[in-house]
Formats: C-alpha cells, structure tokens, sequence
C-alpha cells in the first residue's frame, strides 16, 4: 500500500535532525533514509484521470446494474494550476478548494438542467477512525447516476467537457470508486 505522507512534515523533521544531532552515525544513516523516503515520496503517482483500461473495466463491471454511485476522495492543491488546461472562466488566484468548488456549483448546474445525477454527499474529511493515520484526504463526495451508461454520457457531454479542467486545476490527488446502488432489501437477500 502506498503511504501517503506530506513532504513538508519529513523536510521538517530532516531539517530538526540535522540540526540537533552533529556527528552521531545513527542519525546519519537515519537522515540519509530519511532524504530516501522523501525522494520516493515526492515520485508518489497521483491520480487525477482515469485510464482506457479503468473505464472498460468499470463499465464491464456495472453495465446494466441500474443506479451507480461514485466515491470521490479529493486532495487539494493549495492554489489551482492551469498549467496545460484549456478551459473558460479560469479561477485566478484561487485555492484548490475554491475552485474545485466552483467546478462543484457548475456540475450541479449540469444536473440540474439535465436531471442525469445529483450529489448525494459532500463534507471534509478528518483522520481515519479505521485506517492509515498517515493518509489524508481533504473532502468527500458521492455522486448518483441513474446508470453506468448516464455516467459515460454525461462524462463526455459538451458541457461537461467545458468544466472539467477546473477539476484538474484544483486536485493534487484523488480517487474515484464506483459502486453498486443496493437497496437494504437486496442485502438482505
């Protein structure tokens, strides 16, 4: 499993150990793994879109299902990045999280002119009660589509294709995991 560790926090602590411990050999070598974790660290892949393969397996995997929802867990930049974006509108000087908001109010605008999905959830994210403290994610959203197919539709729409950049230029990182709609009858079953 992939740690998610900010890079500042083990800078910062390079920095202190390099500092208060002048010629011990074990804060030495301890430093030295240190610069090597952060290195790999600072290589860590992000995930902003997805591949040719996720879309086919996620499509394979829930064609004809009925209703879809997808998890977002959302890490974002401290200010947005357009580097590379052709997108209307652009939100200067504006943090990852206000513009991701804008992106939010300009998607729930989609949906409320096309009734194709509605955002169930949206709240920021703590530590985890279960799970690895050192993994952060900054909000939370869960989205509701009637199908797999009204998913992929609205995803390569026009108007969709006209905000979603603003999601690229706001997210460090992030992950999105699609899910059945299971009525509690069902699970029962």
């Amino acid at each position: 499993m992939i740690k998610l560790i900010k890079i500042s926090s083990l800078l910062t602590f390079a920095i202190l150990l390099n500092s208060c411990v002048s010629e011990n050999k074990e804060a030495d070598a301890a430093s030295k793994n240190l610069k090597e974790d952060t290195a790999k660290i600072s290589a860590k892949q992000r995930y902003i879109g997805s591949t040719d393969a996720s879309w086919k397996q996620c499509y394979d995997t829930f064609k004809g299902q009925g209703k879809i929802v997808m998890l977002n867990l959302l890490k974002y930049k401290p200010m947005a990045d357009y580097t590379g974006i052709a997108v209307s509108n652009i939100q200067k000087d504006k943090t990852g999280k206000e513009t991701y908001q804008y992106y939010k109010k300009q998607v729930e605008k989609i949906f409320e002119k096309t009734k194709v999905g509605s955002i169930l959830y949206y709240g920021e994210s703590q530590d985890f009660l279960i799970g690895p403290q050192d993994e952060k994610w900054d909000a939370v959203i869960l989205v509701e589509y009637a199908s797999v197919d009204v998913f992929v539709d609205f995803v390569e729409s026009e108007a969709y294709q006209k905000v979603t950049g603003h999601r690229k230029a706001s997210l460090e990182d992030s992950r999105l995991l699609p899910a059945s709609n299971v009525t509690p009858n069902e699970v029962e079953n």
